[in-house]
């Protein structure tokens, strides 16, 4: 106050109104500073609260979105795994249906030619197989048989097809794409081997006829083992081979469904 009445004496009235308005602009800016910097935190509170909210959202609406995706994407898998189970199982179920159909075929070709055995031979190829030829092993794949023999198949697995391409050569060799051994003797003979394949005393005759795959390329052989004396003109080698052609077309058909 002493301040302001030295002013005024050294400045006159004009000095202190100016005094006065000095003071009132100083605490206003003061105010409305105040004012202002309250105004900017409140307005950046909001802001961040508002992208804080946003962020959230987002964020939200992004883990959603990866959850959706894992559910599709896991639901997807679980079908997959379904479908694949179904093919299978499908797969599975009509393999034993050819199956059944082959085994069903050897049958009624055993009792139509009254033979005791009657199996299919398949010629197959193996990694181990560098020498170039056609064929590496073969086995017996379906069997069927009188009561009282031994199956062969459990014995005729992955055996060299050196044992057999004699009978092979012979076979695809003859006008009626058969060999005949009416007498065991001659295959002892022609080949040792593979007649220790049918030691049993007991056989008296083997007829082989090929069998060829649907590219028309020699899959295999059908035998029939006879136990009971035979005479080669006794076997009707013609229906033969056309049952041979048909239990073929049965064989060509399970391909489709081995994996």
């Amino acid at each position: 106050m002493e301040l302001f009445l030295e002013i005024c004496k050294s400045y006159g009235i004009t000095g202190g109104i100016l005094v006065i308005i000095g003071m009132i602009l100083f605490y206003s800016i003061k105010y409305y500073a105040g004012k202002f910097n309250q105004n900017v935190s409140s307005g950046l509170e909001m802001v961040g609260e508002k992208l804080t909210d946003q962020m959230a959202k987002q964020n939200e609406s992004l883990t959603k979105c990866i959850i959706d995706q894992q559910t599709k994407l896991l639901n997807h898998l679980i079908q997959d795994k379904k479908d694949d189970k179904d093919a299978h199982d499908d797969m599975l179920e009509k393999r034993i249906e050819l199956s059944e159909e082959i085994n069903s075929a050897l049958k009624d070709i055993m009792n139509i030619h009254n033979c005791q055995r009657v199996f299919v031979i398949e010629l197959h190829n193996s990694f181990f197989n560098v020498s170039g030829v056609p064929f590496a092993k073969y086995s017996c794949t379906y069997e069927w048989f009188d009561r009282g023999l031994d199956p062969l198949s459990y014995k005729m697995i992955g055996l060299p097809f050196s044992q057999l391409s004699k009978v092979v050569y012979d076979t695809i060799k003859s006008p009626l794409q058969q060999k005949i051994y009416s007498d065991m003797g001659k295959m002892e003979e022609e080949n040792p081997i593979l007649f220790n394949e049918f030691k049993d005393p007991r056989t008296t005759a083997i007829v082989y006829t090929a069998m060829y795959d649907k590219n028309n390329k020699l899959m295999g052989l059908l035998v029939l083992e006879y136990q009971t004396p035979i005479k080669e003109k006794d076997i009707n080698l013609n229906q033969l081979r056309v049952q041979a052609a048909e239990l073929t077309s049965i064989l060509n058909i399970r391909y489709k469904y081995i994996k």
